[in-house]
């Protein structure tokens, strides 16, 4: 068995990389930069990799029997469907897909490629995370030194999931069996305001925190030096649903997957704390 993981930077795919390592899963890791991709992961055997880059993609593929999918912000759906063209010439057996929650409800590249998947032939398991908790340990880190989160959320509910929780469903179905054809929406136990979010930051750091909620215009202005517009306008689309309450689901998925509840956003706040008080945020 040899996994190939897509996106190892990602914040998924970097704990997907070293849970495979920790069970002594022989793992490749698809990078765009070798060197950095060596340093971050030893143990792994890495490989050059753009999804651009056809030649590239069907090196990286051979002998791999799983495959984790995950896609950056700007990656063609052309080059999304290629790699699974090129996956199933390669023998690949299956593939997890890392999606989004909602996304199923739209036809967005994303879900454009989960049809494209599920109709391959290549069994398959489709992730669909509800929002990241590490995105306050990442992007959202500096505001919250000073204080402060600010997003176009209103009083709407989220039922966070950690990273760490996703990478390890991705690992079960990457090498246990009964996951195939299956699509998991997958949430932590408790479904949150941005004010509760706030709360636990500020119970973790030991000052406070709180939540300014803004309007989709200045979101877009905040952002839109910093991420692609289509990128940022499906953003924008999400945070409607938050509003809307299409995020306040909680899903069993997680436990029934590993036997075991999902990680709190108390515990995540407590793990994480450190990142808030340093005198700036890692990125």
């Amino acid at each position: 068995m040899t996994i190939l993981v897509t996106t190892p930077n990602g914040k998924v795919g970097s704990e997907v990389v070293k849970g495979l390592l920790a069970r002594n899963i022989p793992v490749r890791v698809a990078a765009h930069t070798v060197s950095k991709a060596q340093q971050a992961f030893p143990g792994a055997e890495v490989v050059p990799f753009s999804f651009e880059n056809a030649d590239q993609v069907q090196a990286a593929l051979q002998g791999v029997t799983a495959l984790y999918v995950a896609t950056i912000n700007d990656t063609t759906l052309e080059d999304q469907n290629r790699l699974v063209d090129l996956a199933k010439a390669a023998g690949v057996q299956r593939i997890v897909r890392l999606s989004a929650a909602g996304v199923e409800n739209t036809d967005a590249p994303l879900r454009q490629n989960e049809l494209y998947i599920e109709a391959s032939g290549i069994p398959y398991t489709i992730l669909r995370p509800s929002w990241f908790m590490q995105n306050y340990s990442t992007g959202s880190a500096a505001s919250i030194q000073n204080g402060v989160i600010a997003e176009p959320s209103g009083d709407g509910k989220t039922a966070f999931i950690d990273t760490r929780d996703i990478a390890d469903v991705a690992i079960a179905a990457l090498t246990q069996e009964g996951h195939a054809g299956k699509a998991y929406h997958l949430t932590g136990s408790e479904a949150l305001t941005r004010h509760q979010v706030a709360d636990y930051i500020s119970q973790a750091v030991g000052f406070p925190v709180q939540y300014t909620p803004i309007t989709d215009d200045e979101h877009r202005a905040a952002m839109q030096n910093y991420i692609p517009a289509d990128y940022l306008e499906f953003l924008l689309m999400l945070y409607g649903g938050i509003r809307a309450g299409w995020t306040e689901v909680v899903s069993p998925d997680v436990n029934q997957v590993l036997g075991r509840a999902p990680i709190t956003f108390a515990q995540f706040a407590q793990d994480y704390k450190e990142v808030w008080l340093q005198p700036e945020a890692v990125k």
